[in-house]
């Protein structure tokens, strides 16, 4: 028997008997050193490292686990992604089983699965990757036979002076109303025309004292049953064609300055909501040469391969038009299957790394 077989049987043995796990750490060790990659003490290896824990990366760990792949998740933040930090009590329409339920109420659910799973989940942030796959995070180092990167995507910001100083410790700033209850009796603007637009205006509804709604277009992108609803509730002042060219306050927001079309004006506010679309989460994958298209997000082929081998992207990071939440997890099952192929290397596996 070779030593590649060694290592393959004694990998098998020790992973049915849960007392040999000694053995299967010294057999992980000469395989390791077979391959050049001794392992230091601050360092794990993983067969998969998912970097982003929202629903693609959540999907993603879950599926691998079925395929008993040793998985790693990373998150820097909440698990759940926005779904968990900016829309928790957001009401999901239209996601497979569940007619109607809370943006936090699925993220439960899915961690619920992920509590029975051997995944390893750590609350840390990916900060670099070499090209060997040795992966290094706030606290240690990492390597792995792939790296998902499910890192999502962040709301798109205006680039106004107070915009960021306000945004934070509810100085009236904000990218959707998480917590609608904050905006009783308030003079609300929302900015956009999409469906996180509109459904920030259909959460505010009954609530806000006024609701100004600003879109820089004359239609709206967002499902025409929400903007039927929004524009029949008769509590929402419309400027179309127009655009907010600064937010104005001296301890927090007190208006915004809009401009229509030639014509600019003030308006009072104690809050404004902007939802002008999203922009790719890409503090870890920036400095790598990973193709993406022109405005960051991730290209991949139908496998949710990118232009690195051993690297999948999946969910919002990666280009495409449709950011839906369904859309997110199946990114998950489907680069699933292919990291096992690739990883394990099955009788079956007969395609290559494309170029991408």
């Amino acid at each position: 028997m070779g030593f590649v077989d060694f290592c393959s049987v004694g990998k098998t043995v020790a992973s049915k008997v849960d007392n040999l796990y000694l053995l299967k750490k010294i057999i992980d060790n000469l395989d390791a050193f077979r391959r050049g990659t001794i392992l230091s003490e601050e360092e794990e290896e993983f067969d998969v490292i998912i970097v982003g824990g929202g629903p693609a990366g959540l999907n993603a760990a879950i599926m691998c686990d079925t395929r008993h792949l040793k998985v790693l998740l990373l998150e820097k933040d909440k698990l759940g992604g926005l779904l968990a930090s900016l829309y928790p009590t957001k009401t999901i329409p239209n996601y497979p089983g569940f007619p109607e339920i809370t943006a936090i109420e699925l993220v439960r659910n899915w961690l619920s699965n992920l509590r029975f799973s051997s995944v390893t989940v750590k609350k840390e942030a990916a900060l670099s990757m070499t090209d060997d796959l040795a992966l290094t995070t706030n606290r240690k180092t990492y390597r792995t036979n792939v790296v998902v990167i499910a890192t999502g995507a962040k709301p798109r910001r205006l680039g106004l002076p107070n915009e960021e100083r306000f945004s934070k410790e509810d100085k009236g700033v904000y990218y959707f109303p998480s917590h609608k209850e904050a905006f009783l009796g308030k003079r609300v603007v929302v900015v956009g025309g999409g469906d996180t637009a509109i459904d920030a205006t259909l959460e505010l509804l009954n609530l806000a004292k006024e609701i100004t709604l600003v879109h820089r277009k004359e239609g709206f992108r967002a499902f025409e049953m929400n903007v039927d609803t929004v524009k029949r509730s008769g509590l929402v002042d419309f400027v179309m064609k127009g655009e907010v060219k600064a937010i104005e306050g001296k301890d927090r927001v007190e208006g915004v300055v809009i401009q229509q079309q030639q014509k600019v004006f003030r308006k009072d506010a104690d809050a404004v909501i902007i939802s002008i679309g999203l922009v790719p989460e890409d503090s870890f994958f920036k400095d790598l040469e990973i193709k993406s298209d022109e405005r960051g997000f991730i290209v991949t082929d139908q496998a949710q391969r990118t232009s690195i081998e051993g690297v999948f992207a999946i969910g919002d990071v990666v280009q495409g038009g449709l950011r839906l939440i369904t859309v997110a997890a199946a990114h998950g099952a489907i680069a699933s299957h292919h990291i096992y192929s690739y990883v394990k290397r099955p009788y079956w596996t007969r395609e290559k790394w494309p170029k991408i």
